[in-house]
Parts: C-alpha cells; sequence; structure tokens
C-alpha cells in the first residue's frame, strides 16, 4: 500500500494558496483530517514542461469543478479530468501545451462532503534544451569475454568470473544489467557458480538498470529500465518494464510532462504506481556557481506515475528547491555546455509517506515533504542539516537508504575525480535531537580496495549479509553482517551494471526448451538449455526414428545453462526437462542432427 499519511488540510499552506482553514474556519479540521490534496506542479516551480498535466493527488475528478489553468502568455487552457487507479487523485490533461518562459496560474473548487475548498498554486515553463544524443562507447573484450551456446546462438552475455563464494552467501541469484563492456546488453540472472539463468538481450544501441524483484499487483516481477544511455549519464529514448515470471511484458511505465524517463529509479510502490527519475536540460542562470548568466542547467525530477492510465501523481524539481551553487561540479566552460549540476540517482518513499533522494553532484541526500516538495533536511553537501561525525562525509554517492533500524545506507563512490578512497559502503546514524551525523559501520573490499567513478548500490539482504555493486567497475561483492567477503564477482574489464541485487527468484518461460544436435562420425552431441527456466534438475534424452516416434534413452543432470548430452546415432532427437520432484516441465521439439 502506498505509505502517503493524509495531513489535515492547514498542513498544506506552502502548496495551496488558499487552504480549508482560511475558508472555513477551524470546525473544518477534524472533518478534512483525513483527506488533503497535494497540487504538482508545486507552487512557485521554475521549470514545468511546456507538457505539464496538473496533478490533484488526493482529489477525485467527481470531486473536482471549476478547474481554471491560465498561462500568462497562451492564455486559458481546456482540458480532461482523468482518474488515477492506484490513489484517490485526478490529472487535469491540458488541450494545447504551455508557452517556454510563461507563468501558469491554476484554480479549482474540491468538494469535501458538504464543504467546498478553493485551491490555487502557480508555476513558470521552462525553456527546454535538447539535451546531446552521443552515447557511451562500448569495450571490447576477447572471445573468452563472451558466452556462446549451441541450443541459443543469439545470446551473447558477458562471461561471470567467481573469485570467491561460500556457503554463507544469501538465498537467491544474482540481479544485474551489464554494459559497455564486451558480448551484448540487458538484465541477466546467474548463480553462485556463474551460470546464466536468463537473459534478455535489449535492441542494439540500448542498454538497462536497475534489474531486480518488485511486487506488483500481488505478485513477484521482474523490473527493469531500458533505453539508451546518454554521456551526460542519463536516459533517452526509454521505458520501464515490468515482466512476470513467464518473463512476459505486463506493464511499461514511462516518464510523463514530456520528460524522458531515466535509468537511476524504478521503484513499484503497493498501491499500483511507481517512482521514476527523469532529466531535462533548460535555460538557467549558472552565475552563482561560477558559470553563465544565461547557460544550461540539467534539471532533476520526480515523479510517482500511476502505471495502469500513465499519469503522472506527483512530481518534484531540482531547480527551484536546490540552487546550483550548491554544486561541487564544476560549471562548463562555455553557455552551450550543459551543467550536471544536482544528478539525482535514487528515490525511496519513507514509512511516512515523504521520499528521500539522492544526488550525486551536490554530495547531499534530502527527505522531502510529500505535501509541499520543500526539504524537511539534507545529509551532507555544502547545507548539512546534521554535523558529520568522523569519516561520515561522503563524495559522489549513490543508492542512499533509509534502513529499517533508522540508519541510512549510502553507496560512497569518492570518484571521479577521486575524493577520498576507497569507494565504500556506508552505514550513518542520525540523530534527529542533535542534527549530528556518526559513522555506525563500513563495507570495504579488503581483498584489492576498489574507488569507482560512477553508480553503484548497497542492498540489504534477508539474512543479514549485503550485496555490493560497484557500479563504474565490473566488480560486485556480497558482505556478512561481520563485514566479510562471502561471494565476489566480476564481468569482463570494461564492463559495469548500474547496480547489481541478489533476489529470490522462480521462473517458468512458456515457450519450450531449447536442443541443438551435431553427429560427428558415430558420435552425437545433444545440447538442451531453457533461457529463465529456474527449476530444472535433470534433461531427459529421447530418440527414434520419426519425430512422432521417440523414446527415452538417458537421463543427464543438469549442468549449468546448457547441458551437453551424449546421444546415439538417430534420426530425430527431443529432451525433456524434469524437476527436483520428476515432474516435466517443459518438452523441446524434435530435430534432426546436424552433421559434420
Amino acid at each position: 500500500m502506498n505509505n502517503r499519511k493524509r495531513l489535515p488540510a492547514l498542513s498544506l499552506l506552502p502548496a495551496l494558496i488558499l487552504s480549508a482553514a482560511a475558508l472555513l474556519g477551524p470546525a473544518f479540521l477534524g472533518e478534512a483530517s483525513a483527506a488533503t490534496v497535494t497540487i504538482s506542479p508545486f507552487a512557485g516551480t521554475p521549470t514545468a514542461m511546456p507538457q505539464t498535466q496538473i496533478s490533484f493527488l488526493g482529489a477525485s475528478a467527481k470531486a473536482l469543478s471549476q478547474v481554471s489553468v491560465v498561462g500568462s502568455a497562451s492564455g486559458r487552457h481546456s482540458g480532461q479530468l482523468r482518474s488515477y487507479s492506484s490513489e484517490t487523485g485526478a490529472s487535469f490533461l491540458p488541450n494545447k501545451p504551455f508557452l517556454p518562459g510563461e507563468r501558469v496560474t491554476v484554480h479549482a473548487r474540491w468538494s469535501v462532503g458538504k464543504r467546498v475548498l478553493s485551491l490555487s498554486t502557480f508555476f513558470t515553463v521552462a525553456h527546454p534544451v535538447p539535451p546531446p544524443s552521443t552515447g557511451f562507447p562500448s569495450v571490447p573484450g576477447t572471445p573468452a569475454d563472451i558466452q556462446s551456446f549451441q541450443s541459443q546462438p543469439d545470446l551473447h552475455p558477458p562471461t561471470v568470473t567467481i573469485h570467491q563464494a561460500t556457503a554463507s552467501v544469501a538465498p537467491g541469484y544474482v540481479f544485474a544489467a551489464p554494459f559497455m563492456g564486451p558480448g551484448a546488453y540487458g538484465p541477466m540472472i546467474f548463480d553462485n557458480a556463474g551460470h546464466l539463468v536468463w537473459f534478455h538481450q535489449v535492441p542494439a544501441g540500448d542498454d538497462a538498470a536497475d534489474f531486480k524483484v518488485q511486487s506488483y499487483r500481488g505478485r513477484k516481477d521482474l523490473t527493469w529500465w531500458q533505453g539508451k544511455t546518454i554521456m551526460l549519464g542519463y536516459g533517452l529514448q526509454s521505458e520501464d518494464v515490468i515482466a512476470n515470471s513467464a518473463y512476459h511484458t505486463v506493464a511499461v511505465v514511462r516518464a510523463g510532462n514530456g520528460l524522458p524517463t531515466d535509468e537511476h529509479e524504478f521503484t513499484v510502490l503497493g498501491n499500483g504506481a511507481a517512482l521514476i527519475t527523469a532529466y531535462s536540460p533548460v535555460q538557467a542562470n549558472l552565475s552563482p556557481a561560477g558559470g553563465a548568466s544565461s547557460g544550461i542547467a540539467v534539471d532533476c525530477a520526480v515523479q510517482e506515475i500511476d502505471i495502469h492510465t500513465g499519469l503522472v501523481m506527483w512530481e518534484w524539481h531540482s531547480l527551484g528547491h536546490v540552487d546550483v551553487s550548491q554544486s561541487y561540479s564544476k560549471p562548463p566552460a562555455t553557455s552551450a555546455g550543459y551543467y550536471d549540476y544536482f544528478h539525482v540517482n535514487s528515490v525511496q518513499q519513507l514509512k511516512e509517506g515523504n521520499f528521500l533522494i539522492s544526488a550525486r553532484n551536490t554530495w547531499g541526500a534530502y527527505e522531502l515533504n510529500a505535501h509541499t516538495g520543500a526539504i524537511i533536511w539534507q545529509l551532507g553537501g555544502k547545507k548539512s542539516t546534521f554535523k558529520l561525525g568522523p569519516d561520515v562525509q561522503f563524495a559522489y554517492q549513490h543508492h542512499v537508504r533509509m534502513l529499517s533500524n533508522g540508519e541510512v545506507s549510502v553507496f560512497d563512490d569518492e570518484g571521479a575525480p577521486t575524493v577520498k578512497a576507497p569507494t565504500r559502503g556506508e552505514f550513518i546514524k542520525l540523530d534527529m535531537k542533535a542534527k549530528s551525523a556518526t559513522l555506525a559501520g563500513q563495507l570495504v573490499r579488503s581483498t584489492g580496495p576498489l574507488i569507482t567513478g560512477s553508480q553503484g548500490d548497497v542492498q540489504a539482504l534477508a539474512d543479514g549479509n549485503w550485496m555490493l555493486g560497484w557500479g563504474g567497475l565490473p566488480n560486485f561483492t556480497e558482505f556478512n553482517a561481520q563485514g566479510q567477503i562471502v561471494f565476489d564477482a566480476q564481468f569482463p574489464s570494461g564492463e559495469m551494471s548500474y547496480r547489481v541485487y541478489r533476489e529470490p527468484w522462480s521462473g517458468q518461460p512458456s515457450e519450450p526448451p531449447a536442443i541443438a544436435a551435431r553427429t560427428t562420425g558415430a558420435t552425437t552431441a545433444v545440447s538442451a538449455s531453457w533461457n529463465g527456466a529456474s527449476t530444472v534438475a535433470s534433461w531427459q534424452l529421447l530418440t527414434g526414428s520419426s519425430a512422432t516416434n521417440l523414446q527415452p534413452v538417458s537421463t543427464t543432470p543438469r549442468s549449468g545453462f546448457e547441458t551437453t548430452i551424449p546421444a546415439p546415432t538417430a534420426a530425430f532427437v527431443q529432451v525433456r526437462a524434469y524437476s527436483a520432484s520428476r515432474k516435466v516441465l517443459g518438452t523441446s521439439k524434435a530435430i534432426q542432427p546436424a552433421s559434420g
């Protein structure tokens, strides 16, 4: 379920021009205590997109009336109200876009029982700038860096080298989305021996990110981002994908309001909504950061998307809340350069409904008020709310998460440029009363400390272990609760995965197993595999004189992704997959062995 608590209408004064209390007095507050409306864009937003919709989260379409949307240059906008499927609320979709630079004012009436409230907000439309389209170059490798299979010749994921795997690893498979290095790119599942379980190759020119297991509509599904990553480090021409245990796509999520879907976060919420990030270059004054007064800043947005309808339920922009002067990145030398001053890279909805976000280039983590968009507190950076204790300071961090014990985990990159090696997983204890932050623990790869300049994550595992993906490096490491390495592996040099997770998973493809066979002289070898099948324990070989006259001849234990089965000379061969309990899981087609 969604954790956003409904606050009394009085709490909305920063976001709404006229509140229920101003209209109706204190007598209304008890009646309205379970209901409130959050309007996006938030009041004063300076960088809304021309295609922006007006989101009324908390007010149904039936309860809204007299919606007035007026642009200072474009005039009054007609449109339609569309309801959300995941939570009470509706978006007003204007029939035409707004004009860059204009101020837009919004007024509406909201009926709550016998009461009627006035709702208002205002925002400014940005001057969008087309983003650069140059992507990252691929790093070539050797044939040994790329996996190949006789039974599935179209699959070419990178190899996985296991350095250490102990009996203390947490249950589940490893989930990654390799890109930039040798081999094909895409979501990839493999076991503790490095053997492939499932691989989905994305189209040429695309890559994938943030591949994991999440709950959607009561089921455990696979989720990932796929699209094109440009040199600025964010996604274009992209989408978020949800696929079921048969590996069929059940939903596709895209950013709204004219923004591209970014790879840095895709979190499915229990109510059927999703949290995503988006990047948008806009004209901006960079002089507070030492740049051009008429330059280009990369604004960062966080959106809550109603998965079923694709509507934007909630939206927050970095510009207007965090000044460009707070960045540790240097502004571009010319006014035509892009200033990636913020670089949002993680979003988490907290128990009380607010949001915790991380911004790489300000070295800061922020708790956002879900109803006003205001920053409640900041950890790290130039305006930290908390006094940082020894060794707490992090730099160019990723994947900030509030843990169940109240500590904050951070993947502390410390690189690009290097600030303080090595890269680490960091745990910070916050004292909200004293406004202090102390180091509660850290995870460092003792067998050769690493320093990475981008990406990475710290995942809490159910048994107390921790999985770290080292982002811009090909490595990934699992630690136990005492900080000892229990699993350590890597992709080929040059490969990277934005995040790496360990997840329990059971998959059963709907298509049949794959088979290949070749006869050389008097020997026939059959190759059997099944991309995505997680419960195959053995393969039964069937042979015969025709495709309809086959008899079982042997059973061979499954060995890695592709099992090689010796076979007697026969006109036709077929394989049948069995589970550990001898249940038939699937049967391949019957084929004639190739010769030579």
